[in-house]
């Protein structure tokens, strides 16, 4: 199927609409979004959300440098990666789970920008949506999408957080559910990020 190039405002929209399917799904990232923004850490979720941005800002150059379609030809790269994203998903894990059992006001919810960039420049998940995507960003809709991606990219992480801030302000108990509910999210993609990246760096034999 041809690529459908679009210009101006429509390949702002095209590129806002694909920042969504980046931004919403649940994962790590979300996770501990949530959880600072809860507590009243609305700073600390925006510093892990721009963190995660500047990590996709990070892997859409190496798209366009054509350096991320060497890690599509060599998964045990991308696997090293995943080794790496899964001790750090863990660890972060393990520290909002001693945040959740110390309460809403002593706790320390583990966010922050290096947190955030690590977290998606570590991901095979990321590797293997850029792959996907960088190239039909960059080729078919060019600046505006690019633009338009990383806008809705922004704009949802500020509604995000906020909502949550809210939320939080309103029940404490909803707080310390979400702390424990990033904890098995967070453990749930370590695991999975680990043992897809053994999979990669042990492949099966035929």
């Amino acid at each position: 199927m041809p690529i459908t190039h679009a210009s101006g405002w429509h390949a702002a929209l095209a590129g806002a609409l694909l920042g969504l399917s980046l931004a919403a799904p649940p994962g790590p990232v979300i996770a501990i979004m949530a959880n600072a923004a809860m507590r009243g850490r609305v700073r600390e979720s925006l510093l892990t959300a721009f963190g995660a941005i500047s990590a996709d800002f990070t892997w859409l150059t190496l798209a366009v440098l054509g350096a991320i379609a060497y890690l599509g030809r060599h998964p045990r790269a991308v696997g090293v990666m995943g080794l790496a994203g899964a001790a750090l998903l863990l660890w972060m894990a393990w520290g909002t789970w001693k945040s959740a059992r110390e309460g809403l006001h002593e706790s320390h919810t583990p966010g922050s920008w290096k947190l955030g960039y690590m977290t998606v420049l570590t991901s095979p998940f990321s590797v293997a949506w850029w792959l996907a995507n960088g190239t039909l960003l960059f080729t078919a809709w060019g600046l505006p999408g690019i633009v338009g991606l990383f806008a809705s990219l922004f704009g949802y992480s500020a509604a995000f957080s906020y909502a949550f801030r809210w939320l939080g302000a309103r029940t404490a108990r909803a707080v310390v559910a979400v702390a424990y509910l990033s904890v098995v999210v967070l453990a749930g993609f370590g695991i999975y990020v680990g043992i897809t990246a053994l999979t990669l760096l042990y492949p099966r034999a035929p």
